[in-house]
């Protein structure tokens, strides 16, 4: 069943018109986007697990060719969208494909990154997907993640949005994502070096000072910066994770 218009004009502007904070998805990409390798940039990028296909057209926008990957049946209509409502992107840098991510309808050593933003808590199986991931990649290349963390399937939230609107899916799940965890499935998928924690200061990076606490931070005042340490530490632990991994030779 094709998509109406009226769903198509709310998708194409996803993930804003979702209820979620502009500035913590835009923040969040920011950081994504800031650990891209420049000399694997001229390789095709896999947004793995694109949804509404977002991220896709963000990294068209910076010129960096993507493909979308998902398998729901309305990312044709997802891509296609994005690309009409904006003749500034370049729709040769925008393709998509169907499939399953525990067993990805590519070749080996295709891409030179994988982004997964949102998506890997979402998969049944970590040490399948992660052994795609690696056979994807290029030597030198690099996958991204942004996520929830190590509560998340139980925080609040999750359990609200499931009884909601995920009740009567049996397909649908919701994981935490552990940083130990992880890490041994990588390492054990073929990515030796394990992962590569980016630790993100938000909501932490918009706290304010006065001057005179701001000094005083600055000073080295001890009881401030351990506060910051702190809560950076379990924030990027519980709260929201950011990492990735290198396939190297």
């Amino acid at each position: 069943m094709q998509l109406a218009q009226q769903e198509l004009d709310r998708i194409v502007k996803e993930p804003f018109s979702a209820g979620r904070s502009a500035g913590r998805l835009i923040f969040d990409f920011g950081v994504m986007a800031s650990t891209l390798k420049q000399d694997q940039l001229e390789y095709p990028i896999l947004d793995f697990g694109a949804g509404t296909a977002w991220v896709s057209e963000f990294c068209a926008r910076m010129g960096l060719k993507t493909v979308s990957f998902d398998i729901h049946g309305d990312l044709e209509a997802c891509v296609a969208s994005r690309i009409k409502s904006d003749r500034r992107i370049d729709p040769g840098l925008m393709s998509f494909v169907h499939g399953d991510g525990h067993a990805m309808p590519f070749g080996a050593d295709e891409f030179g990154h994988l982004l997964c933003y949102d998506t890997l808590h979402h998969m049944h199986s970590y040490p399948g997907v992660f052994g795609e991931f690696f056979r994807v990649l290029r030597s030198g290349g690099r996958a991204i993640f942004v996520e929830p963390g190590a509560r998340h399937s139980q925080s609040p939230e999750t359990i609200a949005f499931v009884e909601q609107m995920k009740k009567h899916d049996p397909a649908w799940i919701e994981r935490d994502v552990v940083l130990e965890e992880i890490d041994d499935v990588a390492r054990a998928a073929g990515f030796v070096n394990g992962l590569t924690i980016v630790p993100m200061p938000h909501p932490l990076a918009l706290q304010t000072y006065t001057l005179q606490a701001w000094l005083s931070f600055r000073s080295g005042d001890e009881i401030e910066r351990l506060r910051l340490t702190d809560q950076l530490a379990a924030l990027n632990y519980s709260d929201r994770v950011i990492f990735y991994v290198d396939k190297t030779d």
